[in-house]
């Protein structure tokens, strides 16, 4: 019985070996590709500038998806989210509104980790975004001119900001702003400041 107990030891410790080792290494190699999932809240101001319109931020949110490609400190970013803006438009004449629109934005950034560790992560980002707006509900602006109604649908802008990764969880502040106008009537021009958490599935 001892002889056979030494020989099962013997067949066992290079498994057992192996075993360890390939865990070690799994570890060790970090997936460079993540998935997740994010969502949030926005500040818009339309910086809508026509007569005697008056602009002010207000609340709206966003959800969606994102894929992450790490290079070393560098990674390279792009989601697909379904964002609802909304803007307080005032006017001397025509009173206050909330305007609103819905749309579907695909951010791609290039970031920078500037702190970097197993778990914790603090990152600088900066790219382009571009979004098509699905329907938009501004009554009172297009009481005041009905050219209103060339409201732009795909939209070109940028997007910075800063993150920190803390193990799966996501957090993100970003200032957003347009380089084309919303309307070609309009000086139209919305600047968006968002914070997101997100999760990386993977």
């Amino acid at each position: 019985m001892k002889i056979q107990f030494n020989k099962r030891s013997l067949f066992l410790i290079p498994m057992v070996s192996l075993a360890l080792i390939t865990t070690q290494a799994k570890s060790q190699s970090a997936n460079p590709i993540h998935l997740g999932l994010k969502g949030g809240a926005n500040f818009t101001d339309l910086s809508l500038n026509y007569g005697d319109l008056k602009n002010k931020y207000s609340a709206g949110y966003s959800a969606g998806a994102f894929t992450r490609v790490d290079i070393a400190k560098l990674y390279i970013q792009g989601e697909l989210l379904y964002s609802h803006k909304s803007s307080k438009v005032e006017s001397n004449t025509l009173g206050s509104e909330k305007t609103s629109w819905n749309s579907i934005d695909v951010p791609v950034t290039i970031g920078y980790k500037i702190l970097k560790s197993d778990n914790l992560s603090l990152r600088v980002f900066g790219g382009g975004v571009y979004s098509y707006i699905l329907n938009d509900k501004a009554h009172i602006l297009q009481e005041v001119k009905e050219s209103f109604k060339k409201f732009g649908k795909s939209n070109i802008g940028y997007v910075a900001g800063v993150g920190v990764d803390l193990g799966k969880i996501t957090f993100d502040l970003s200032a957003q702003g347009s380089l084309t106008k919303m309307s070609s009537d309009f000086k139209s021009r919305p600047l968006t400041f968002q914070a997101t958490v997100g999760f990386m599935i993977f």
